[in-house]
C-alpha cells in the first residue's frame, strides 16, 4: 500500500452487506477470495484484476462481479491509481432475498455470474444507489428497495448452476497456488 492509499468498509447491521469504498496506487492487492459476492463500480482511473484466468481493466463507470471463492488480484496500472465502491453480499441473505423477489428460483442451485466485469449503467446506478442508502442510514424501506432494484438489475447478468459440494482441499491448494 502507498501512502495515499485509503480504505473506507461499513457493516449494515440489518443485512450483514458490507460497503467498502477503497482507492489504491501501484500494487493494490494480492490474489485472494471472499466468502461473499462481490459486486462493485470502478470511480476514477483503472483497476486491472485477474480473475478467471482473465486479465481485466475496469475503468469508470464498469461493473465488477465475482462469486464466492474465485481467486482475485488488484493492481493500478497508471500513476493516479483507481478508486471504486463494492458491496459484500452474503451468499445465504442472496439467496433468501432472491426467493422473496421470485418465484422461480430454482433449489439445490445457486448463483453463478456470466462474466467478472461488465458495462451496464443501469447496473452501475443500482450499485451507487444501494451503497447509499446502506451507508446514510436511510428508513428501512428505502434501503429495501435500492437493494430490490440492485437485484433486479443484477439478474440479467446471472446463471443458476447446480450446487456442488466443497472441496474441502481447496483452501489449501488456493493459498499454495497464491504463495507460488
Amino acid at each position: 500500500m502507498t501512502p495515499r492509499d485509503w480504505i473506507d468498509l461499513s457493516q449494515d447491521s440489518e443485512t450483514g452487506i458490507e460497503t467498502l469504498q477503497a482507492h489504491f496506487e501501484g500494487h493494490a492487492y494480492d490474489p485472494h477470495w471472499h466468502d461473499s459476492y462481490l459486486v462493485g463500480v470502478t470511480e476514477q482511473g483503472v483497476q486491472q484484476f485477474m480473475c478467471r484466468r482473465q486479465r481485466h481493466s475496469s475503468t469508470p463507470g464498469k461493473v465488477f462481479l465475482l462469486e464466492p471463492g474465485e481467486i482475485h488480484d488488484g493492481e493500478a496500472p497508471a500513476d493516479v491509481g483507481f478508486t471504486y465502491r463494492t458491496l459484500y453480499i452474503d451468499p445465504h441473505w442472496l439467496a433468501r432475498e432472491l426467493r422473496r423477489l421470485y418465484e422461480d428460483v430454482p433449489c439445490g442451485y445457486e448463483l453463478h455470474f456470466d462474466a467478472s466485469l461488465a458495462s451496464d449503467a443501469p447496473l452501475a446506478q443500482a450499485i451507487w444507489h444501494a451503497y447509499a442508502a446502506l451507508r446514510s442510514g436511510e428508513l428501512r424501506i428505502v434501503r429495501q428497495n435500492a437493494l430490490d432494484t440492485l437485484l433486479g438489475n443484477l439478474t440479467r447478468h446471472v446463471r443458476w448452476q447446480a450446487r456442488t459440494a466443497t472441496d474441502p482441499r481447496l483452501p489449501v491448494a488456493a493459498r499454495r497456488a497464491r504463495d507460488y
